[in-house]
This record gives C-alpha cells, sequence and structure tokens, in this order.
C-alpha cells in the first residue's frame, strides 16, 4: 500500500517537517531509527483514508511537527491555522482551495476566516484530515499555527513604581487580549538593544533610525540609556515589564556613546517622526534629554520642533531635568521640557512602600518656572532606584559595574525614567481611547493625578501619575485651552498649526490671569488636587508683565557662550544609587489587591473587572 512519506530536517532552532515522495510503507517503517518523530507516519497511513487523501506533490507543504502530528493523531479535531501560498497562489487562490473542502465537511465552526494578502495566504478552522489535503496541495507553501501572539516572558515585576503608578491595572487587559493595540511610542534617544526578552526579542522594535551626527557612536545602543527607557515604557521581560508592555517602539538614535547629541539631530529626530507617524501609528513621543542651552519658547528649535510634533496629533512627553539641589526649586529652564504644551515629567521617590502618602520629590528633580512663566512639571513619576535592562558592554553598564544588578539589567535614577513611565501610561490610554487628543491625554493624566503631601510644593506638578483612574475616564478636559486660543495656521503654508508666542506674550502682558478661565472650568472640580492653586499664579506668572524678555536681557552676559552651545544630553541623575524599592511576597499580594489584580506564576495577569 502507497503511503506518503515523511522527511525530517532539522535546522537550527526549529524542526520542520514535510510530505514529500510517494513511499512504501515497509520504506517508511524502515527509516525510523532516523528520527523518532517518524513513528507519526503510521498514524498518518490511517488518518488518510484512501492514498488519494494523503498523497502529497513532491516539494511538500511546511507544516510545523507539532502541528502534524496533533492533525495526523485527531483528523476529526479542529485547528485554527495559517494556510500560506507559493509567490503565485495569492490570497484569493488559497480562499479557493480552502473553501471547497470545508463546505464539504459541512461542519459547524469550520471554514475560512479571512484572506490575508501580506502573506499570500488565508486564516482558516479546518480538521485534521483538511490540514492533511491541504499540505499537499499544488500552491500550497506553508500551514502554520494561527496561535495567540504573547509577550516574550510573563508580564511581572517585583518593582514598586507599576503598582504605585498604577500601570500594572492595564496589565490585565495585555494578558486576556482585551486592549486593543497601543499606539506605537517614539523614543529619542541612544538607540535600543532591541534582540532581548524585554522587546519580544525584537519583534516590537518595528523601526531603528540613527541620526547621531557625533562621532563615537555605537551600532544598536552604545550607551544603555535608551535600552533602559525603553524597558520602563514598555518592557516585556518577566520580572521587568514596563508601563505598556504590547506596545511596538521606533528608536530614534541621537546620543553617542557618551550620551550626548546635537541638538539638531533631536530636531531631525522630532522631523523623522512627522513624516513617518501615520506609517508607524507613532502618537507617542519620548525625551528623555534635555539641551544644554537656556531656552525660551519664543525662539528655541527644539521647542518648535516638540510643538510640531504635539499639534500633528503626537503625545510629548519630557523629563523636567536632574539639576535641582537637596529638593530645592531649580527652574525648568531647558527644551524640550520647558514647553508649556508638552507633558514634563518629575521624579518621585516612591520611598520604599506602595502608598503615595509618604512618596516626595527626588532631590535632584528639576521644577518651578520657565522662563516664560509656565510652572512645570505638570506631573510626576516614579523615577528613582529603577531597574531595567542595559546592554552589558554598553557605556552605563561598563562604568558602573556596581548598579548592574544582573546580567543586562542595571539600577539607575533620574527624570530619565520617570518620563517613560508617563509615555507608556499615555500609549495604554491611546489604547483604550484612540479618539483622545494630545492635550485630553495630558488632561486625563493631570485631572487623576494623586497627591503627595510630603512632596515640596509644585515639585510634582499637580501630583503623581494614576494611570488607572486615567483610564476609567470619557470626555477629560484640556489643560493647553488657554494656549490653544493662539494656535494658528503656519504662515509659511505648512499643513501643521503654530504657536504665536508673541501674541501670547501680548495678552500675558496685558493680563496675567489670562489662563484663569480654562482652569475654572466645572470638568477640574473633581481633580485630587486643587484646582484654584493651580491656576493662582502657576500659569500666570507676575513676569509676563514685566519687560525681561527684552532683547537685551538675551545679549547679557549672564548667559555666557557656552550655554548657546548646539548639545543636548540624556537626563538621569548620575551620582544617585541607593537600594531599589521592591516588593516581598506579602507586599506584592497587597499591591495586587489594592489594583484588583492577580499575577500568576506563569505572568498572566487577572481581574475580576476589565
Amino acid at each position: 500500500m502507497v503511503r506518503g512519506q515523511l522527511s525530517v530536517e532539522l535546522r537550527p532552532g526549529r524542526e520542520e517537517m514535510r510530505l514529500t515522495s510517494l513511499t512504501s510503507k515497509k520504506s517508511i517503517a524502515a527509516q525510523a531509527s532516523l528520527c523518532s518523530l517518524v513513528v507519526l507516519l503510521g498514524v498518518l497511513g490511517v488518518a488518510g483514508g484512501s492514498s488519494a487523501g494523503v498523497l502529497a506533490k513532491p516539494s511538500g507543504a511546511y507544516v510545523p511537527a507539532t502541528l502534524l502530528e496533533q492533525a495526523t493523531a485527531n483528523p476529526d479535531q479542529t485547528f485554527d491555522v495559517i494556510v500560506q501560498g507559493s509567490p503565485r497562489h495569492g490570497a484569493a487562490a488559497v480562499a479557493k482551495d480552502v473553501r471547497p473542502d470545508t463546505a464539504a465537511e459541512h461542519a459547524a465552526g469550520v471554514g475560512l476566516r479571512r484572506e490575508l494578502a501580506t502573506v499570500d495566504g488565508a486564516a482558516a478552522l479546518v480538521t485534521g484530515k483538511q490540514l492533511l489535503k491541504l499540505a499537499q496541495m499544488p500552491g500550497i507553501s506553508a500551514i502554520t499555527a494561527d496561535a495567540p501572539v504573547e509577550l516574550a516572558g510573563g508580564i511581572s515585576s517585583s518593582q514598586q513604581w507599576p503598582f504605585v503608578s498604577g500601570v500594572a491595572r492595564g496589565w490585565s487587559r495585555v494578558t486576556n487580549g482585551s486592549l486593543p493595540k497601543p499606539p506605537t511610542i517614539a523614543l529619542v534617544d541612544s538607540g535600543i538593544d532591541a534582540n532581548r526578552a524585554d522587546f519580544s526579542n525584537g519583534a516590537r522594535v518595528v523601526k531603528q533610525v540613527t541620526l547621531t551626527s557625533l562621532l563615537g557612536n555605537s551600532p544598536g545602543d552604545g550607551y544603555g540609556h535608551g535600552t533602559f527607557v525603553a524597558g520602563i515604557a514598555a518592557g516585556s521581560a518577566t520580572g521587568y515589564s514596563g508601563a505598556a508592555p504590547s506596545a511596538d517602539l521606533v528608536s530614534l538614535d541621537v546620543l553617542d556613546d557618551q550620551g550626548m547629541a546635537k541638538t539638531s539631530d533631536v530636531i531631525a529626530a522630532a522631523d523623522w517622526i512627522v513624516q513617518n507617524k501615520d506609517a508607524y501609528n507613532i502618537r507617542v513621543a519620548n525625551f528623555s534629554l534635555h539641551s544644554t542651552a537656556r531656552a525660551s519658547v519664543f525662539w528655541d528649535p527644539l521647542d518648535r520642533a516638540v510643538e510640531r510634533l504635539w499639534f500633528a496629533g503626537v503625545v510629548v512627553v519630557a523629563a523636567s531635568g536632574n539639576y535641582a539641589v537637596d529638593g530645592q526649586p531649580s527652574g525648568v529652564l531647558f527644551a524640550p521640557g520647558n514647553d508649556p504644551f508638552v507633558i514634563t515629567v518629575g521624579a518621585n521617590d516612591v520611598s520604599g512602600s506602595v502608598s503615595t502618602n509618604d512618596d516626595m520629590n527626588a532631590p535632584w528633580s528639576a521644577y518651578g518656572y520657565t522662563y516664560d512663566g509656565f510652572r512645570k512639571p505638570e506631573l510626576a513619576a516614579p523615577g528613582r532606584y529603577m531597574l531595567g535592562p542595559v546592554p552589558p558592554l554598553s557605556t552605563l553598564a561598563v562604568t558602573r559595574p556596581a548598579a548592574v544588578v544582573a546580567p543586562g539589567y542595571i539600577q539607575l535614577s533620574g527624570t530619565s525614567f520617570a518620563s517613560p513611565v508617563i509615555a507608556g501610561a499615555a500609549a495604554y490610554l491611546l489604547a483604550l481611547h484612540p479618539n483622545w487628543t494630545p492635550g485630553q491625554v495630558k488632561g486625563a493624566l493631570m485631572l487623576t493625578a494623586k497627591a503627595t503631601l510630603f512632596a515640596a510644593p509644585w515639585s510634582e506638578g499637580v501630583g503623581e501619575i494614576n494611570t488607572a483612574a486615567a483610564a476609567a475616564l470619557s470626555n477629560p478636559p484640556n489643560p493647553n485651552a488657554a494656549l490653544e486660543q493662539f494656535v494658528g495656521p503656519d504662515p509659511s503654508g505648512g499643513s501643521i498649526p503654530v504657536f504665536n508666542a508673541a501674541s501670547w506674550s501680548d495678552a500675558a502682558r496685558a493680563n496675567a490671569s489670562w489662563a484663569d478661565a480654562s482652569w475654572s472650568d466645572a470638568s477640574w472640580s473633581d481633580a485630587a488636587w486643587s484646582a484654584a492653586s493651580w491656576s493662582d499664579a502657576s500659569w500666570a506668572d507676575a513676569s509676563w508683565a514685566t519687560a525681561s524678555w527684552g532683547t537685551a536681557s538675551w545679549s547679557d552676559a549672564s548667559w555666557g557662550d557656552a550655554s548657546w552651545s548646539d548639545v543636548a544630553r540624556a537626563d538621569n541623575a548620575g551620582g544617585d544609587f541607593g537600594t531599589p524599592a521592591l516588593l516581598n511576597a506579602l507586599q506584592i499580594a497587597e499591591a495586587q489587591a489594592e489594583l484588583g489584580i492577580t499575577i500568576g506564576l506563569d505572568g498572566s495577569v487577572t481581574s475580576p473587572t476589565p
């Protein structure tokens, strides 16, 4: 009796099984010693019915060993599969191959699911018997399981920050599949070491662009900063999960191996995002860096660049900086964190507990007024003693060996690492509320922020991020509403609006209370913090009523030539090292209970309510 021969091809990291040329049942049995997988052939002869039902073309279709074994042993069981055609046998042809046989079965739920044009194939639910028949058809190149897409490693963390910030509450939506795909986060940083479990072995780093013009920039992430930031924003490794562990990432490498960049490179990254945001679905951009030149929104080019992103529909998140001393006001003096439109983030010290009752501002986290009179930051997120991924041979790992906590992981502090917490949270909010504008994302995070009573006044803006509460809103207010009256068409004819700083300045000088109306709106009345105190002298500083922005003030020698150098730098608190904020088993259980989630041993996160 003639049956289909099963040949076994072993390749590094995978097994392939193909139905190939005709041979006798006896000769098949004689080859059993070649591989234990060949024992499946006896089952194949029984499951196939007549010889015509199992004969394969000489080239054969690729079928993974496990799937072929299961289909052979269970001819009446149904399997979710993706059937791929050859280059000249496209999706429509594959669909025709699937339809006749599945229709003849008259089995409930069996048949074509959808055509898949990009792979010249189709998704289908077929029986084991049908799978074997499809595998021998001309034009079918492969049949693989339509398996659920999952993260590389379970979602879990023993760090406090995911529970303090509320981002852990969203993990259950990732593991149960109820979270729509978040938008892509663009990281303007030092690159990403993509091929590691933190980023699904590179699958979620969808684009890497090198824009560094300085010498001494290694491929990937030679400095190590960008990989750490990416891990906080969207890491998915077991024990080191980030704020949005299912979000895709785009890496814009602007920093060299010493953490320095030309400001023009950072602006080029903003330009690239504007040009490519639709192609990669970029709706969040993180800047964990700042210029070394003191900045005003009147003419700073980096401010203009991030405003262009914001007006193009991209949520821009920026670190406030690490130049405060002993927790005292420092001002927020550099772009892009000084820009009034973007979300500027300060670093919170979680103080060793999940509760925010003892949280305070990190002593080096910059806060205060910008040169234009805006109070910054708007929000804070955990940023002290954070643990995250780092390339083992990167500058940060090599120069700070005491900070390396495990192979490929390091402890760092800085507003650099508070910023991606909020960038990841923004991506999560946009997954749930895709129609929200950047202003609404900012408003949702500000409206629901938790007050931090032990922090210095305004050092953490209106408070610490509460992602779970922000996600529950339906129509958040826009904190930029007062500013947006000065946003209008680009005089040069561009499609993206621009901020008319001169008109705003005239209005601010004439009326120091120009922003009060937007903050007295009833929609802010439910905030945990006092809306009145925020509108009272926070947006409206007396400096607006003075002539401090005269030409002379910018030519004053106190600025110094060096401050205007075209350089930006990574924002991390280099000398800050301490005990990482980790949870023991009891604290983890308590933190999960507070958020209403359960993290299983396999890394799955469940919640009784979505």
